[in-house]
């Protein structure tokens, strides 16, 4: 292989997503000589990355030709693979977008589900739209690898309105192996303390990537339904192939008793609907109503965790400490070598060497994978990388009470979508009356109005 592979990262100045994303490229054997051209509009951010990958390429005998540019043209010209992960004023932005709800009786994670999420989809469409005509333009044969958040909805722009292939990528599954560590932290040899929830800080998320190495290496959960909204249609041991769910239904009862502080809303949904969802409590409250109420204190029921923003800022300002002392040879670079990554190389090696290796979840455009799903939606599914691209692998249906709730996000994601691009103020008023957590059509309208006004600045589309 040599530089006739292009793979460009769109985002790279990231101190969080860039330096994963880079050595996870440079370690795969099968990507070994590729051209990786790391793009960003912050050119001092982009500058540092480019320095630390540079020493990567180096130090793992990666072979690979690095360039920069924060000029999106030369980035995309003849791109094999672009990799997406872009936020516009990310934490700000995602305050306000919770705080608008709350004026109205709504208390919700506002990410990639409820009201927020209109706000949070048209914000980085304004700016990914025109990426997605860039690559039109560029590399119009290119694979779209897009972590940028809503996932369903960005790739449900870009299914609908570009002709780019198009995959979503989330590390969501993690947190059903997470759960499962809790259902069997005994036989996993796991100490969980008393009153353990997840919380975003470091010890929480350490013991969290322990809990869910533990669990991966004892399970295999396939997983079908929706980004941040999916659920295990099976789980089985890895060695054995024994269906563990018997056992799950025995102890999920068992730790809402000893354990109560434990992810309870997946707890509560499971004994109501029969399924274990696999987002977690702070993901999947995205998608119901069963949190937002202000009055019934029902987020506080559930000991729901927002996002940190502060720990976050923190942890960023740490790696780009330890970014500038790698650059300068005072921090070994194997802290970085043995980085977690999103996957997005071995889908990228998948593709491209044929391999037909297996991805645990993919975002895709449903093709009968979920038989009781809107064909063409998309969806989160495990599935089989090869030249063609990843071919989702059919799980059955959902049972239909589940599947009637990932029908109406579905709907919500296509309204939203073609409110934002077509500039239809109307479809975007239906989109937040359809939502759950609306039980009001003047707070739907307001809501609107409120969000449209707040963030204008940043809108490209303008609703009529």
């Amino acid at each position: 292989m040599s530089s006739q592979t292009k793979i460009t990262v769109i985002g790279a100045g990231s101190a969080v997503f860039g330096p994963p994303t880079i050595v996870g490229i440079l370690k795969n054997p099968n990507l070994r000589g590729v051209e990786l051209f790391l793009h960003d509009i912050n050119a001092q951010g982009l500058e540092k990355i480019h320095a630390l990958a540079e020493k990567l390429n180096a130090n793992l005998s990666a072979e690979a030709r690095i360039r920069s540019s924060t000029n999106r043209e030369e980035a995309l010209e003849g791109a094999d693979f672009v990799i997406l992960s872009i936020a516009v004023d990310r934490e700000e932005c995602w305050k306000l977008d919770r705080e608008i709800a709350l004026k109205y009786g709504i208390n919700h994670y506002a990410e990639n589900g409820g009201p927020g999420s209109f706000a949070h989809t048209a914000r980085n469409l304004s700016v990914i739209m025109p990426i997605l005509r860039d690559m039109e333009k560029y590399c119009p044969n290119a694979w779209l690898l897009n972590f940028t958040n809503p996932v369903p909805k960005i790739c449900t722009a870009a299914a609908r309105y570009t002709k780019i292939k198009t995959i979503g990528i989330c590390h969501q599954i993690q947190f059903g192996y997470f759960i499962l560590a809790g259902l069997f932290a005994e036989e996993l040899g796991l100490k969980i303390p008393k009153d353990f929830n997840f919380r975003w800080n470091d010890q929480s998320i350490a013991l969290f990537r322990l809990m869910s190495k533990k669990a991966r290496e004892r399970f295999v959960i396939r997983a079908f339904g929706l980004n941040h909204f999916t659920w295990m249609l099976s789980v089985t041991e890895r060695e054995t192939g024994k269906d563990i769910y018997p056992e799950i239904r025995e102890r999920v009862p068992k730790i809402r008793k000893t354990l109560p502080s434990f992810e309870p809303l997946t707890m509560e949904v499971f004994e109501v609907f029969g399924l274990l969802p696999v987002p977690g409590d702070c993901h999947l409250c995205e998608y119901l109503p069963y949190t937002h109420n202000v009055h019934r204190k029902t987020w506080e029921r559930y000991d729901i965790q927002m996002y940190d923003f502060e720990w976050a800022k923190r942890g960023r300002e740490r790696m780009w400490e330890e970014i500038e002392r790698a650059i300068q040879g005072e921090t070994p670079l194997s802290r970085f070598e043995e980085l977690e990554t999103e996957r997005g190389e071995f889908i990228i090696a998948g593709i491209l060497r044929n391999l037909n290796s297996y991805e645990e979840a993919v975002n895709i455009a449903n093709s009968g994978y979920i038989p009781n799903l809107p064909e063409g939606a998309i969806v989160e599914v495990p599935a089989l990388l090869g030249s063609e691209g990843p071919v989702g692998l059919g799980g059955g249906k959902l049972p239909e009470p589940i599947a009637e709730l990932c029908r109406r996000q579905i709907l919500i994601t296509e309204l939203m979508v073609r409110a934002i691009v077509e500039e239809d103020r109307k479809l975007a008023l239906e989109a937040l009356a359809l939502d759950p957590m609306i039980d009001d059509l003047e707070v739907a309208r307001k809501l609107l109005e409120e969000y449209l006004t707040a963030f204008d600045p940043y809108l490209a589309f303008k609703l009529h």
